[in-house]
């Protein structure tokens, strides 16, 4: 699977269908005998609620899910890739970690609703940025309202990458 625009609906929903498919096809298997899916990332960010359904979708998945990072990473599309089983990247791979963007038009007791919602949403995409990396609450909190850039070595450190393709393993690794 290519990932190499904007995270919205049309491009994570086809993610999603093949992910559910191929898991169904792999129904019954052990994991060791399951092809792992590769999804190949490259992507400034979107839409954060539907890349959360991702997320949910990859870490449901019992199909092993390989997360390759490509040129850069960033916002929403850095929460699909900690979500993956085995997360690879080449050393210079760029790593975006925000608070994103938000705009409310609406009435103001509807903003407040809104804005719970947002809380909400930004309490669970930190729980999963904590459980699927080695960052702990201070450094999250600390980095979150920046642009934490990272390249790939600096993403090694904080768990969000596994292997660096040309230092961990090589090229070939990703077409296992």
């Amino acid at each position: 699977l290519i990932i190499n625009q904007d995270i919205d609906e049309c491009i994570i929903e086809d993610c999603i269908i093949f992910i559910l498919k191929w898991n169904k096809e792999d129904k019954g298997l052990p994991v060791e005998n399951r092809k792992p899916i590769k999804i190949y990332l490259n992507s400034n960010g979107g839409d954060s609620i539907i890349a959360m359904q991702l997320v949910d979708v990859i870490k449901m998945s019992i199909t092993p899910i390989i997360i390759v990072g490509f040129s850069l990473v960033a916002s929403a599309a850095f929460h699909i890739f900690v979500a993956g089983h085995d997360k690879v990247c080449f050393e210079n791979t760029i790593f975006l970690m925000h608070d994103g963007a938000i705009t409310i038009n609406n009435s103001t007791s509807k903003a407040r609703d809104t804005m719970k919602f947002i809380e909400e949403l930004e309490a669970r995409a930190k729980q999963h940025i904590l459980n699927k990396t080695v960052m702990d609450e201070k450094y999250y909190d600390d980095h979150y309202d920046v642009e934490l850039y990272l390249y790939a070595d600096k993403a090694k450190e904080l768990g969000v990458v596994d292997k660096i393709i040309g230092v961990d393993c090589n090229i070939d690794y990703i077409f296992k």
